[in-house]
């Protein structure tokens, strides 16, 4: 189940980015074209048979699984500002491009670039499954999704207060929706790791991330979506007037 995961929203992605090129051509929403191709480069090296070559080519040393750790890193930075831009969130917009919000980028990437220096992973190996009883894999695997999580913890009240809020239109209603449960999840996956140390859960926390990301991917989409609708039906009932 787990495996055909990452093939199934690599396919979302790459559509809902293929959506996109139009009006990024135009010179519109360009952050979310990104957004999406940034998540493809997650998800296609989280499959075995793109996984394996593509790390072949760096040298064979687990080097595509760093590519990918911090990729995530710098897709949590642009989901982090759209979500607060369009909620309105000027706190945690200052969050995320002030001194502390920098901090923690450049502190959890350091991080992760040096626990993957300190482990022994000198063969290509699958989300490093081979060197799972390493001690400084677990704090390589745990510092890489310290970032997500601050996000995440960060932008959950706000889209949960966005979801609960009777007054906005239903689509943003489950939009946002969408949105906390997404960044629920990420929240909690630091959580599962630790744990992991002690009990197997990685199966849990491959289904947590999976569902968080694709959530985070669906719900910028739904909102796109209808206001394409509502734009195109205001533009008929114009043309009709005339």
């Amino acid at each position: 189940m787990t495996a055909l995961m990452p093939v199934a929203l690599l396919v979302l992605c790459l559509v809902l980015a293929a959506l996109r090129v139009p009006a990024a051509l135009k010179g519109q929403n360009r952050a979310t074209l990104a957004t999406f191709l940034l998540i493809s480069v997650v998800l296609a090296l989280a499959i075995p048979a793109i996984y394996l070559p593509v790390d072949d080519a760096l040298g064979g040393i687990n080097a595509a699984n760093l590519i990918s750790r911090l990729t995530l890193n710098v897709v949590f930075v642009l989901v982090g500002l759209r979500v607060a831009d369009a909620l309105a969130c000027r706190p945690v917009r200052e969050i995320i491009t002030g001194a502390w919000g920098r901090r923690v980028f450049i502190g959890t990437s350091l991080a992760i670039i040096a626990t993957f220096w300190v482990a022994d992973v000198p063969v290509s190996s699958m989300g490093l499954n081979a060197y799972a009883d390493q001690p400084w894999v677990e704090l390589y695997r745990l510092a890489s999704r310290i970032y997500p999580a601050f996000i995440a913890v960060l932008l959950v009240p706000w889209t949960y207060k966005a979801a609960m809020n009777r007054t906005a239109l239903p689509v943003l209603r489950v939009a946002s929706a969408l949105f906390a449960i997404g960044f629920a999840l990420v929240s909690i996956v630091p959580a599962l790791l630790l744990a992991d140390i002690w009990v197997n859960v990685q199966l849990a926390v491959d289904v947590t991330v999976y569902t968080a990301l694709a959530l985070v991917a669906v719900a910028p989409t739904i909102t796109w979506v209808s206001k394409r609708h509502y734009a195109k039906k205001e533009k008929t009932l114009i043309t009709a007037a005339r």
